[in-house]
C-alpha cells in the first residue's frame, strides 16, 4: 500500500513538473498563451479593415508573442439582409459553440452589432474589445459589462477648418459618399461638423451616384468648390462595385478642385489630406486595450470608449498640384510622397566624391609619411656618420694632464727618477702633436749677432 502511494505521488510530481514546463519559459517566467478571435465585418482585401487587423496583430504579438489569433470574415460588404444574418449566426454558433476564447476583437459596425445582439448566445461572457464603429453612441454600453473599445469618429470638424484655412475663397463643399449604413453614419457626423459653417459655404450631398455620374458632375465644378470624399465603395453603370481607392483615383484625376477626406487609406490615392483616421493605428489602439485585459486587468475598470488617434496628414503631390504651401499646414503634419531632399537625391554622387577626397587625402598623407621616413633615414645616416667621425677623432686624441716635471734650465721633462727627455719628444710621444724647429728673433740675436747673451 505504501509502495502504491509512493508511485502515485511520484507520478503527480512528474505531471506537475511537465505542466510547469508548459506554462513557463526557460527562465521560469510565465508564458501567456491566449486565444483571441477577431470578428472582421468585411472581407480579406478590403483596405480599411485589413489595416486595422494588421495593427491588431502587430500590437498583440509584440506584447504577447504566444497569442493564437483567429480571424473570422463576416463579408458584410458583399452580403446583407435578415436571411444572411440568420445564416451567419447559425454558422458562428456551429463553429464556436465548443471553443473557448480569452477575448474577442471586433472591427467595424456590423461585427459589433452582431456581438451586441448575440454575444451571450454565441460566446457567453467572453470580454469584447471593439474598433471601427462609426461615431459610437456611448449609451449603447449602459448596463453592459465586459465591453470596451475605440470610437472610429472622423475629424470632420478639424478637416473643414483646414479647408477654409487653406482655401479661404471656398463657397461650395461637395460631399461624395456611398449610401450604405456606414456612409449614412459618417454623413451624420459630417453634418454636425458643418452646422456652424452654413454661413460660409453651401453644402451639397452627392450620395449613392454611379461612378460615371460622379465623374461627370466633378468635371463641371468651378474654382471656389472643394470635395470631401468618404465613399467606402461606388457602383459603376453596370452595378458592379468599385473599391473606394479606385473610385477616388478616377474622380480625383478629372477634378479641377481639391479633394479632402477622412481616412488615411485614401491618402496617396487622390485626396489632398485632412485630419485623417489611420485605421492601422486605430487597430493598434484597440489591441493595446486587449493586451491589458489579457494580462489580467479588469475590463470593466478600463474607459468604456476611447477616442481614435487621428492625425493631420497630406499628400505632397496634391499639395503641389493645387499650390498649397507646406508652411500653411498644421504643425507636426505628416506628408507622404514627399521627394527626398538634395542630399538624399544625389547621395551616391556625394558619397562617391567624399570617398574620392578621403582617398586622395589618404594618398597624400601616405606620400608625406614615406618622404618623412626617407628624410629621417637620411638625417639618421648623417648623424651616424658624424658620430663615427667624432669617435674616430676622439680615438686619436691623447690627453696630457696632471703635473709635468720640467727642468727649469734645459726644459727637459723627467720621465722617471733616472731619465729625462726633451720636451718636444715627450709631447709628441703623448699626443698627436708634431714639432718643427726654427729660430726666434731674440735667440738669433743672442747666438749669431756677436752680442753677449743676456744674463738670467
Amino acid at each position: 500500500m505504501t509502495r502504491m502511494w509512493f508511485l502515485n505521488r511520484l507520478l503527480q510530481i512528474l505531471v506537475g513538473i511537465c505542466l510547469l514546463g508548459w506554462v513557463t519559459d526557460g527562465n521560469g517566467a510565465e508564458i501567456l498563451r491566449k486565444k483571441v478571435l477577431v470578428l472582421n465585418s468585411y472581407h480579406s482585401g478590403y483596405k480599411g479593415s485589413d489595416d486595422a487587423v494588421e495593427g491588431i496583430k502587430e500590437t498583440l504579438l509584440r506584447a504577447l508573442p504566444e497569442t493564437e489569433i483567429q480571424i473570422e470574415y463576416l463579408d458584410s460588404k458583399n452580403n446583407s439582409g435578415k436571411e444572411f444574418d440568420t445564416k451567419l449566426i447559425d454558422l458562428l454558433r456551429f463553429k464556436y459553440q465548443q471553443r473557448h476564447f480569452d477575448l474577442i476583437l471586433s472591427t467595424d459596425d456590423y461585427a459589433f452589432n452582431l456581438l451586441e445582439a448575440h454575444r451571450a448566445d454565441l460566446f457567453g461572457t467572453t470580454p469584447v474589445v471593439f474598433c471601427g464603429t462609426n461615431s459610437f453612441d456611448r449609451s449603447r454600453l449602459a448596463g453592459k459589462r465586459g465591453i470596451v473599445g475605440i470610437d472610429e469618429r472622423p475629424s470632420f470638424k478639424a478637416t473643414l477648418d483646414l479647408i477654409f484655412s487653406l482655401h479661404p475663397a471656398t463657397k461650395n463643399i461637395v460631399v461624395v459618399r456611398d449610401d450604405s449604413v456606414t456612409g449614412q453614419l459618417n454623413d451624420m457626423e459630417f453634418r454636425k461638423a458643418a452646422e456652424r459653417l452654413q454661413d460660409k459655404a453651401t453644402f451639397s450631398d452627392w450620395a449613392g451616384l454611379r461612378l460615371e455620374q460622379f465623374i461627370s458632375r466633378v468635371e463641371q465644378l468651378r474654382p471656389g468648390s472643394v470635395i470631401v470624399y468618404f465613399a467606402s465603395f461606388v457602383q459603376d453603370r453596370n452595378g458592379d462595385r468599385v473599391s473606394s481607392n479606385e473610385a477616388l483615383r478616377r474622380i480625383s484625376s478629372v477634378s479641377p478642385v481639391p479633394v479632402y477626406g477622412g481616412w488615411e487609406f485614401n491618402l496617396g490615392k487622390g485626396i489632398v489630406g485632412g485630419r485623417l483616421l489611420n485605421l492601422r493605428e486605430h487597430g493598434a489602439a484597440a489591441a493595446a486595450l486587449a493586451v491589458r485585459v489579457l494580462k489580467g486587468e479588469s475590463i470593466d475598470a478600463l474607459p468604456p470608449v476611447t477616442p481614435s488617434p487621428n492625425k493631420d496628414m497630406f499628400d505632397y503631390n496634391e499639395l503641389r498640384r493645387f499650390r498649397i504651401a507646406q508652411g500653411k499646414l498644421p504643425a507636426d503634419s505628416i506628408i507622404v510622397n514627399q521627394p527626398p531632399g538634395y542630399l538624399f537625391t544625389y547621395r551616391v554622387e556625394i558619397l562617391s566624391a567624399i570617398s574620392l577626397l578621403l582617398l586622395l587625402a589618404l594618398t597624400i598623407s601616405f606620400v608625406k609619411l614615406v618622404k618623412s621616413r626617407e628624410n629621417l633615414q637620411i638625417h639618421r645616416d648623417a648623424l651616424v656618420q658624424r658620430n663615427q667621425d667624432l669617435e674616430q677623432a676622439l680615438s686619436k686624441v691623447k690627453v696630457l694632464e696632471g703635473i709635468i716635471p720640467v727642468c727649469m734650465y734645459c726644459k727637459k721633462v723627467r720621465k722617471d727618477e733616472q731619465s729625462w727627455q726633451q720636451m718636444e719628444s715627450y709631447i709628441s710621444q703623448h699626443s698627436e702633436v708634431q714639432f718643427s724647429h726654427g729660430i726666434c728673433p731674440s735667440c738669433f740675436d743672442d747666438n749669431f749677432s756677436g752680442k753677449k747673451p743676456k744674463q738670467m
